[in-house]
Parts: C-alpha cells; sequence; structure tokens
C-alpha cells in the first residue's frame, strides 16, 4: 500500500508541475478575454472491450448473486453478496466466495486490456489499525486467488480501507457481516 501511495503521490506532484508550466501568466496582447478551457477528458472510457467484459462477467456469474455496475466513471463495479464474506477477523477466501472468484476470473483471464482493482473492507470489530491491516489481507487474498486462476499478477492491484466505508448498520450482526466484504473494479489500462 505504501508503493501505491508514493507512486499516486508522485504521479500527482508531476501532473502538478506539468499544469503549472503549461499555464501562462500573461494576458493576451490584445487585451481579449482568454480562450475558454476545454473540458478534459475523463479518466475511464467506456469501451466495447468493457462492454463485452461486463456481458462475459454477468454470464460467467450468473446464478451467484454477483451485480455487476458501471460506475459514473467508466468502471465495473462487481458487487460480491454478503453471505459469501469473511468471518470476523479473517482474510481466508470462504469456499463459497472461490467458487465466484473462479467465474470472476474465468470472466477476467481474456480481458488483457483490463485493470482489476481489489479494495478490501471490514466491520468496525477491533482496532483501527487492525482492521487495515485486515483489509489489506482480505484484498490481497482474493488477488491472490485470482492470479492463482490465471488473471495476469501485472492486471490486479490491491488496497484496503479498514471499516471506513461501511454499506450497512455496524451495530448489528447482519450489518457486520455487509461490511466485510471486498469490491472489484475493472478499467481499460491506461
Amino acid at each position: 500500500m505504501r508503493k501505491l501511495v508514493v507512486s499516486s503521490a508522485a504521479a500527482a506532484v508531476l501532473l502538478f508541475i506539468a499544469g503549472c508550466a503549461s499555464q501562462s501568466s500573461t494576458p493576451p496582447a490584445d487585451g481579449a478575454a482568454p480562450a475558454a478551457k476545454t473540458e478534459a477528458p475523463a479518466a475511464n472510457s467506456w469501451t466495447a472491450r468493457l462492454a463485452t467484459l461486463k456481458t462475459d462477467l454477468e454470464a460467467a456469474t450468473k446464478g451467484t448473486g454477483v451485480v455487476i455496475e458501471q460506475t459514473a466513471d467508466n468502471q465495473l463495479h462487481l458487487v460480491i453478496p454478503n453471505e459469501l464474506s469473511f468471518d470476523t477477523g479473517r482474510a481466508n477466501v470462504k469456499r463459497n466466495l472461490a467458487q465466484v472468484l473462479d467465474k470472476v476470473a474465468d470472466g477476467l483471464k481474456s480481458a488483457t486490456a483490463a485493470s482489476v482493482r481489489v479494495i478490501g473492507h471490514t466491520d468496525n470489530t477491533g482496532s483501527e489499525e487492525g482492521n487495515e491491516r485486515l483489509s489489506v489481507s482480505r484484498a490481497d487474498s482474493v488477488r491472490n486467488h485470482l492470479v492463482g486462476r490465471g488473471v495476469s499478477t501485472t492486471a490486479v492491484t490491491t488496497d484496503g480501507r479498514g471499516s471506513r466505508e461501511p454499506v450497512a448498520d455496524n451495530g448489528t450482526v447482519a450489518g457486520r457481516a455487509q461490511n466485510r466484504r471486498v469490491e472489484l473494479f475493472v478499467a481499460e489500462k491506461a
């Protein structure tokens, strides 16, 4: 995770420097208003390959309860049902989750132009520091499972969010079960 943070910070600094270097501080000579800036293209674009991958993943995971959504920023978001979630304090991939991940891997193996981001989450049981480590371990377990089923190691990155992004009430057993999860985001490689 530190590598990802350092790499992201370095990229942000380079983009900031490049943006500053390209800005002119002198107004146009004729006194006219500066030209309107054009809107930057979206970071991800919805492509025919992503549409095909969505269809392939939906077919591969049919009947498992997995929901595959297109996000506002043109990624695929795989929502895995909470009954396949992790046990409290554990990062091991349970049998039911493994069966679903096998089907997801089948859909991703042929998607050589895709990048996969696995985000691990926890409930609020335990310390914040422990939950952060556990969420990373959950994401790593899913990545290792996908890679073990043929998905390219260079295509999959991981991150952990601890208990910071609950989707349900941590005050109930059912809510905590929903919060013990991983999310997969699939996008075109840049």
